[in-house]
């Protein structure tokens, strides 16, 4: 008995330890998955001159490789099934880049004709045009080694423990760099078999079930089989000698497999790490939808780049922390169950899937790291004062997959579509959006998503996504709060925008009153600067706090409470634009008696006393880089405060 209650001592004991060190760990990690998943795409600023197959949609298809991870090569047959979507149809196209070399296309069992024209494309040519909605197929041989072979490219050579390890990594245009592909946003492959043939010990990780091995020699080939549909950029491979073990999950009422490939030496710690995955996938298919591809699998594979990959039912990992494995899964539902039709509207598979993350934290660990969630991810965002969620310019990749705008930004727009429509409507209309037979296993545009909000709440959205999806930057909110008599408070709420894109945010603001120990939250419909709300919480506060549950994209947010409407604003702080000190000038008589600086995230810089007899107080402000701050000034019974700009 005594063991065993050592042993629960224990056990406990180190279980607040992991919690505790997990702090900066986990708060740092979506960080750092945006930085590794920017990087990893940025082979190359792509310049699109068009993406081939736009006259055929792809029914099946049959990919055959050849692969050593020791060398940097592929060598395929790719077998495509195809219907063309309109009559007489002369040729059709893949994406395949200029590196890799074609050596023959079969059509009807007869060598056909094929050609290059356009860079990193080649055109299959018929003799006879062919008709819409016939089934017909072509298979490409072709071998070489793929272009982008420099540590962030879409066919990866590294090493573990000294053993070589290939990978592919496809996303956003990077499915011809090592295939003949249709590598756009339109067309996925309704089916697809995957077979890889490799020299021992190695094994292949890949979409799908693995439903055969075939041993030749010193070589197996590996047949992997997937029946759901598949964006050409989430089919990936990767070979080194891995090791395998499962995990089960119930879902829906059937056990789904987890299936974990690892590195040799990295078994014994992945495997006490991945389960940490099962709890996440039973909270997204209650969240919203049972796991999508509940008839195969869901895995990880492990390679040669930090953050993660979301190939379809096998994410690729970099690491097995809580905040990767949550991410990637969460894309089995924004992302490879339903893929966004336009990298212009990434936010809809990186959006959603750094929020998923979010949802994990306030569902999971006791909600310890929701709060510590939602403050970083803020802070990231308003460290700019501009940009869109939405992608103007599609052709630079760091843009696309920018960790501020497309990740962060992205999510908290879907935390506040959350807060303006409130939780049941939101969680209904995701689930809605989830099952609509049109976008399920296909792709989906934001005005897809607007209308199952919309339709679930009866809110029109558009200004909502004008404001946060188009519009750049964030609010910043000044409230004055007058005590009236009988309690009553007269809240005049002021807002400035960080960027001219946007003239008001129209916002429900949440505002959280204190009073010796007594608190309340009153919501308070935004529409225009200077709105006054007369309310009554019930005591006079003495305190109050702007979003404090952080619902909102606001960033430098101050107040002024009090009683004598003299004292609201009774200071001048000058020169503004500052450079080494400013000088404020008080109306005197004044009743403060300490200052503070702030950033615009809320954190406190400078701190100091006033003295209630002195008009001037200067202030050295030499030590502040330039940017814009948040001057508070408070006495017994107020605060007020302003920006002010240092500028050298």
């Amino acid at each position: 008995m005594r063991n065993s209650l050592f042993l629960l001592i224990m056990m406990f004991l180190a279980f607040v330890f992991v919690a505790k060190s997990q702090d900066v760990v986990e708060t740092e990690s979506s960080q750092m998955i945006a930085l590794h998943e920017k990087r990893l795409r940025m082979q190359r600023e792509f310049q699109q001159t068009g993406f081939a197959g736009k006259n055929i949609n792809i029914i099946y298809q049959r990919a055959c490789w050849e692969i050593d991870p020791a060398v940097v090569y592929i060598k395929g047959a790719i077998t495509t099934y195809f219907k063309p979507v309109f009559d007489g149809v002369s040729s059709i196209s893949f994406d395949l880049s200029d590196s890799l070399t074609v050596d023959s296309v079969f059509y009807h069992h007869q060598k056909a004709t094929f050609q290059r024209q356009v860079p990193n494309q080649f055109e299959i040519i018929f003799e006879m045009p062919l008709n819409i909605g016939i089934t017909d197929s072509v298979t490409v041989f072709y071998q070489g080694i793929p272009q982008y072979g420099d540590g962030h490219g879409s066919f990866e050579q590294g090493f573990h423990d000294n053993y070589p390890i290939v990978w592919t990594f496809s996303q956003p245009y990077g499915s011809g760099d090592w295939w003949p592909s249709k590598n756009d946003l339109s067309d996925k492959i309704d089916s697809l078999d995957i077979f890889v043939k490799t020299p021992l010990p190695n094994r292949v990780a890949s979409v799908g079930l693995l439903v055969d091995s075939l041993a030749e020699g010193d070589f197996t080939t590996w047949h992997w089989k997937h029946r759901y549909p598949v964006a050409a950029c989430l089919v990936g491979i990767a070979v080194t000698n891995y090791v395998s073990f499962s995990d089960f999950v119930e879902i829906d009422g059937k056990q789904l497999e987890v299936l974990n490939y690892v590195y040799p030496e990295e078994l014994t710690t992945v495997r006490n790490q991945a389960a940490g995955v099962l709890p996440v996938i039973q909270l997204f298919s209650e969240l919203f939808t049972p796991y999508p591809f509940l008839d195969e699998k869901y895995g990880h594979a492990m390679f040669g780049h930090g953050g993660g990959e979301q190939v379809q039912t096998m994410s690729f990992m970099g690491a097995f922390t809580h905040d990767l494995m949550a991410h990637e899964l969460a894309h089995s539902w924004f992302c490879n169950d339903i893929t966004t039709a336009s990298w212009h509207e990434i936010w809809l598979n990186e959006g959603f899937a750094t929020y998923c993350t979010g949802l994990s934290f306030e569902h999971l660990f006791e909600g310890y790291y929701w709060p510590i969630w939602k403050n970083n991810t803020l802070n990231a965002i308003i460290s700019e004062p501009d940009g869109s969620v939405y992608v103007d310019d599609t052709t630079l990749v760091s843009r696309v997959y920018s960790p501020r705008l497309t990740y962060h930004k992205g999510a908290y727009l879907v935390h506040m579509l959350r807060w303006v429509l409130g939780d049941d409507d939101f969680f209904q209309s995701i689930k809605n959006y989830l099952n609509d037979p049109d976008l399920a296993y296909g792709f989906a545009t934001t005005q897809n998503l607007k209308d199952h909000l919309e339709a679930a709440s009866g809110k029109d959205l558009t200004g909502f996504f004008e404001d946060w999806l188009y519009g750049e930057g964030f609010p910043t909110y000044s409230l004055v709060c007058k005590t009236l008599e009988d309690e009553k408070l007269s809240v005049m709420i002021n807002q400035t925008q960080s960027h001219p894109s946007v003239d008001f945010f129209e916002m429900p603001v949440p505002v959280r009153f204190y009073s010796d120990g007594k608190d309340t939250t009153i919501v308070f419909d935004h529409r225009f600067s200077g709105q006054e709300f007369l309310t009554k919480p019930g005591f006079v506060p003495d305190s109050l706090a702007i979003d404090p549950e952080k619902w909102l994209i606001s960033g430098g947010n101050s107040y002024t409470l009090g009683t004598n409407e003299n004292d609201i604003k009774s200071f001048k702080i000058l020169p503004n634009p500052a450079q080494d000190f400013v000088i404020i000038e008080f109306q005197m008589p004044h009743s403060f008696t300490i200052y503070q600086i702030n950033d615009v995230s809320g954190k406190m810089l400078l701190s100091g006393k006033i003295n209630r007899g002195n008009e001037i107080c200067r202030i050295d402000i030499s030590t502040l880089p330039q940017g814009v701050y948040l001057f508070s000034f408070a006495s017994d019974n107020l605060k007020t405060s302003d920006k002010v700009v240092i500028s050298r």
